[in-house]
């Protein structure tokens, strides 16, 4: 597949992780369209398993996926691939996306079939930090990086914005804790309108270069903007994942 229509899928695929409102991933490829089927069957769709054209919307007739599932208004398609390179593979996937994504109430979901990170395994259990904390961690970033303490500025600004993003998720109803890795809170924000298309790109690019830096690798691009843009955004989600005040 060419890098452009990867690009294309890096803007919807769910993967390294367990993001439970989207997708169980498990390790047994055959029965995995059944447990994922289970997962969405939880929160309420009447999904269908290897769907026939005529189970599928009338958009999606020629689409080759999973599951298919419905509730109330709203629709979900799945498709459910081994690894990267099987999802790379399809040629399919960047147009059911692209198309899915334009309809009104349906969304296009992606399952990889990989194991659970090891370091998410060695967080199970780990409490979250208090707001104040979040705060206080996100101001300390904002601090430190005019004084050109720029690396370890955006590794704090990082643990800051992971931690709005699960209260941002949670406020919505999805599921967002100790498991859940970065990329999928980025895609489900994403998916959801939370984030824009510019800030998301621009977030992915944030996402790497704190890869970067925490194995230890060069980062030429990062400036002071860039933790300044992550403090912001992290404050903005803080404040929409408090609940709205009644008025009188």
């Amino acid at each position: 597949m060419s890098k452009p229509i990867l690009d294309v899928l890096e803007r919807f695929v769910y993967d390294n992780d367990r993001q439970v409102s989207q997708c169980e991933i498990v390790m047994d490829f055959e029965q995995e369209p059944k447990r994922v089927a289970g997962s969405y069957t939880a929160q309420g769709y009447q999904v269908v398993v290897e769907p026939r054209p005529d189970d599928l919307p009338p958009f999606a007739k020629d689409f080759k996926v999973e599951l298919v599932g419905k509730r109330a208004a709203e629709g979900v398609l799945v498709a459910v691939k081994k690894n990267r390179d099987a999802l790379a593979a399809d040629a399919n996937l960047p147009r059911y996306a692209e198309i899915t994504s334009a309809q009104p109430g349906w969304r296009f979901d992606f399952a990889i079939l990989e194991s659970e990170e090891p370091g998410a395994r060695e967080l199970r259990g780990a409490q979250e930090l208090p707001d104040e904390d979040v705060i206080k961690a996100l101001g300390d970033a904002e601090q430190l990086a005019p004084t050109g303490f720029l690396r370890p500025a955006l590794t704090t600004a990082w643990a800051g914005f992971e931690a709005a993003m699960r209260r941002r998720l949670r406020a919505s109803g999805e599921t967002a804790g100790w498991g859940t890795s970065p990329r999928p809170m980025l895609n489900e924000l994403y998916s959801s309108g939370i984030l824009s298309g510019g800030e998301f790109r621009r977030l992915e690019q944030v996402h790497r270069l704190r890869n970067e830096i925490a194995h230890g690798f060069a980062s030429p691009t990062l400036d002071a903007g860039v933790v300044q843009f992550l403090v912001e955004t992290a404050r903005r989600l803080l404040t929409e994942s408090q609940p709205a005040k009644k008025t009188a």
